[in-house]
């Protein structure tokens, strides 16, 4: 792919973005030409070949001697791809990433003694934080998610907000942004208690994902547990074939 594909492909996905989001509703009148190519300072031919290839997807519509009209919303691909390669970005950076609103709403937040499963991962914490968040797409539940992190490393999490803030930002200010993260997934049912948060029926199924998350030094500093509605979320894996005798 050329230069100049790359830059209207970004100024294209940049418009649909918009549209998404609703900074641009459908019968507004999008910038000039002329103006696109001063604001981003590229030439005229690239905002004019970004704006047709939208007319042809029927997102756009040009109106001679009057300008461009946004027509309709853009196609989305509404599934987040799960897998080793998207391990390490936030849900909301991935969510943000499709073009698509990202909100969360914090449930709870508690320092606890770790107890049954949350004991078996970490034996050697004596208190940790439970945070148990649900991100939306499009103000629609998304994921359920149950963060445990050891209050030994992150001792004033109580003081960030984290329905506003990234966990991943606020790891990365104490020094322990996740290197690696591991994954396995399951597909279960909802506990009883999370069926109104997530808008849900009992025997609806789930991707379930357990993730260890390590710092550069291989020491586990986040688990979580997570619900992934199987309306927005496709899972990738990657296997080799040994062809030897």
């Amino acid at each position: 792919m050329n230069k100049e594909n790359t830059i209207y492909g970004q100024l294209m996905q940049s418009i649909r973005n918009k549209i998404i989001s609703g900074e641009l509703q459908i019968g507004d009148k999008i910038e000039s030409e002329r103006a696109m190519s001063e604001k981003y300072g590229i030439n005229r031919m690239t905002v004019r070949n970004a704006l047709k290839h939208l007319e042809n997807e029927g997102v756009l519509e040009s109106i001679r001697g009057s300008g461009t009209y946004v027509r309709k919303k853009p196609y989305v691909d509404g599934k987040l791809t799960m897998d080793r390669q998207h391990g390490v970005l936030s849900l909301s950076t991935q969510i943000r990433q499709k073009g698509m609103k990202s909100s969360r709403i914090l449930i709870s937040m508690n320092r606890t003694i770790p107890t049954g499963t949350i004991r078996d991962v970490y034996p050697d914490e004596n208190e940790i934080y439970e945070i148990i968040r649900l991100s939306l797409i499009n103000d629609n539940p998304y994921a359920l998610q149950k963060v445990y992190i050891p209050c030994s490393l992150f001792n004033d999490a109580e003081r960030f907000d984290f329905e506003e803030g990234s966990l991943y930002d606020y790891m990365q200010d104490k020094g322990y942004r996740p290197k690696t993260v591991i994954s396995y997934l399951r597909i279960e049912e909802l506990p009883e208690e999370y069926l109104k948060i997530m808008r849900s029926r009992k025997e609806k199924k789930y991707m379930l994902f357990d993730y260890y998350a390590y710092d550069g030094d291989q020491k586990l500093i986040e688990y979580t547990i997570s619900y992934h509605h199987p309306a927005y979320t496709k899972f990738t894996f990657e296997t080799e074939i040994n062809l030897g005798g």
